[in-house]
């Protein structure tokens, strides 16, 4: 029924015949690769690297980087990473790699706020089981669990990004 679409033609590669493209605009640090790290040693590839015909990457650098440096991952999937092979122009895959990346979209505070608040209260997960779990520090995560904390900084005095305005302060 969709098996034309990319996602119907998943196939294992060697991660060592991959080359990175010269464009993507997109930069991991070290802490959020170790999160990526963690995810998919603890949940699996969930995620296949597009590739164009020449093995060159279209979107997943970062995920092949970890499949070709993480000695865990080299030897959970024998070197090989979940891909995808696309036949793009070089502008066709340029732009995918942005719209994928800027598709992402970031994470919202007040949001990231109810999801701590639900999953200590609620569901009874440690702070230092999701402190762990999303790569944030303590302090994030204490931040993050506190009520009325956009107000009590008093948001309305200090220019940040609009992820970080309290719903009062609309």
């Amino acid at each position: 029924m969709y098996k034309d679409d990319p996602i119907s033609k998943v196939e294992w590669i060697e991660v060592d015949k991959l080359n990175a493209n010269d464009y993507n605009p997109n930069v991991v640090l070290n802490k959020e690769l170790n999160l990526l790290e963690l995810s998919i040693m603890t949940n699996g590839w969930i995620q296949p690297i597009l590739l164009n015909r020449d093995m060159s990457i279209i979107d997943g650098y970062h995920r092949s980087y970890l499949g070709k440096n993480s000695k865990a991952l080299r030897e959970k999937y024998n070197g090989k990473v979940p891909c995808v092979i696309m036949d793009l122009t070089e502008p066709e895959r340029m732009l995918l790699t942005i719209r994928i990346n800027r598709a992402k979209g970031n994470h919202v505070a007040i949001k990231m706020h109810d999801i701590i608040k639900t999953l200590v209260d609620k569901h009874n997960v440690s702070k230092e089981y999701i402190k762990k779990s999303i790569g944030a520090t303590k302090d994030e995560i204490d931040l993050l669990y506190k009520d009325g904390v956009f107000d009590a900084l008093n948001i309305k005095q200090h220019k940040y990004s609009k992820a970080w305005k309290s719903p009062k302060t609309k």
